[in-house]
């Protein structure tokens, strides 16, 4: 077992948010707590596609300098166009700060505001 195979919540584990170019994990708790709430609302598993970016995943990947990505405080989740309106409604009422849909590519994007836990 991997130290990142470490499961930090019900449904998570820190596996899900490394970088998946050199494995480090950031992950802040509010991220954590709003994941977890938007799981049970949406009574079907999250397939995490981005967690924690390193500066040069980030830029490899497109990523603005100053993602939130990079600060362990956004995820993208994996999900059908057909569903994005009905998550995104659910994302909403489990207060997250920022939600980006991105229905051609199939996930929508996630963001707390550690500021605002």
């Amino acid at each position: 077992m991997r130290l990142n195979d470490l499961r930090v919540s019900l449904h998570f584990s820190l596996r899900e948010f490394e970088c998946p170019c050199c494995h480090r994990v950031r992950l802040h708790p509010l991220l954590l707590v709003r994941l977890e709430e938007l799981r049970e609302a949406w009574g079907r598993p999250l397939l995490l596609t981005s967690g924690y970016r390193c500066d040069p995943h980030n830029a490899r990947v497109g990523g603005v300098p100053k993602s939130a990505h990079r600060l362990g405080l956004a995820a993208d989740v994996a999900v059908p166009g057909e569903d994005q309106e009905a998550f995104v409604l659910a994302a909403a009422d489990a207060h997250f700060h920022r939600i980006l849909p991105h229905c051609d590519r199939g996930y929508v994007h996630l963001a707390v505001d550690a500021g605002a836990s």
